[in-house]
């Protein structure tokens, strides 16, 4: 079972729609550069995390807060969605959702607290 499974119908419904809607507004090839790029920084914090750097080294911050802006794109910051995503975390802590388990989410998590 993955993150999406642990949206409500509403909350997958409105997700795919702000993906199209994202898709539509960017161009589909700006679009797959976005999720490239995403991807990408997800990778630089996992290696991050995996070098024992500590969330609140800036350069860290800097990458959270790319990939923050990037996700807010597509949840629009909806508490909600944020939670439901956590929660999939918290009960699956070694399942992986965009190559992140419950760990790597929480270092993550930490560095975006520190963002200005």
């Amino acid at each position: 079972m993955g993150v999406w499974d642990y949206f409500t119908p509403e909350q997958q419904e409105r997700l795919s729609k702000r993906i199209e809607q994202v898709k539509n507004e960017l161009g589909l090839e700006e679009f797959k550069k976005l999720r490239s790029e995403s991807n990408e920084v997800v990778s630089k914090l996992i290696k991050g995390f995996e070098q024992g750097v500590p969330p609140e080294n800036e350069e860290i911050i800097a990458l959270a807060k790319r990939l923050d802006e990037s996700q807010a794109m597509f949840n629009e910051r909806d508490p909600e969605m944020e939670g439901t995503i956590e929660r999939f975390h918290v009960e699956n802590p070694d399942e992986k959702d965009h190559g992140m388990d419950l760990k790597i989410y929480r270092y993550i998590e930490k560095a975006k607290s520190y963002i200005r």
